[in-house]
């Protein structure tokens, strides 16, 4: 269907909805969005989702340290998610990363 986990292969539908339902709520309510590293770990793409999110209007993402493909049989990439937060940082419109 497109959705869950599989949006991280299209950060661009992504961000269409989360500025849709950015929107759908007039910006009167927090919209925070759960992601995770990539679908695959050949497809890591955590900055690129981070940013389409970022640019739709969330106020928050949490970044979960583990590919789809992983589920939770490796540990956390403790590394990437903080060179996401530090990058994310410099962005004039960043936003908190959990």
């Amino acid at each position: 269907r497109g959705l869950g986990s599989s949006l991280l292969r299209s950060p661009e539908k992504l961000g269409r909805l989360v500025r849709g339902m950015v929107e759908g709520s007039d910006g009167r309510l927090p919209l925070t969005v759960k992601v995770r590293l990539g679908c695959e770990d050949d497809t890591i793409n955590v900055r690129e989702v981070v940013a389409a999110a970022r640019n739709a209007g969330a106020s928050a993402v949490t970044i979960h340290g583990r590919t789809a493909q992983n589920r939770y049989s490796k540990p956390c990439n403790w590394d990437m998610i903080e060179s996401v937060v530090l990058e994310n940082s410099k962005s004039a419109d960043h936003m908190p990363i959990i």
